[in-house]
């Protein structure tokens, strides 16, 4: 199983712009694989059907508020939203105070696994 403490997110986008939708999404990647505490940050485009779906984990919340914080939501987002608009996301894991806080867009958090293995 997962630690105890790692959140998981699973995001499905609408692009409409492929080009520039990707050229940010690599300026997103570049700066989070620099970022403490992220475990995964993979993209995945269907560009023939405009479809996007982005899977993230951190090792802590303290790790998603930190990349929320950061240059992915204050400099590359606002561009990369001018290419796409998320429609959903499902959240795994205790994200404790996240579910409580502002959200950006419509999450379904699914809380702890009741088993498995990772």
């Amino acid at each position: 199983m997962s630690s105890a403490t790692e959140i998981r997110f699973v995001f499905e986008i609408e692009v409409t712009d492929v080009e520039a939708f990707t050229a940010a999404v690599n300026e997103c990647c570049e700066v989070s694989s620099t970022e403490p505490g992220t475990l995964i940050y993979d993209w995945y485009l269907d560009a023939e059907s405009g479809t996007a779906h982005l899977y993230e984990a951190y090792a802590s919340v303290d790790a998603v508020i930190a990349h929320a914080s950061g240059p992915v939501f204050t400099d590359i987002g606002p561009r990369l939203l001018e290419s796409c608009r998320f429609t959903s996301g499902m959240c795994f894991g205790d994200a404790g105070r996240l579910a409580d806080g502002p959200q950006l867009l419509p999450v379904t958090y699914m809380g702890t696994p009741i088993a498995g293995m990772s």
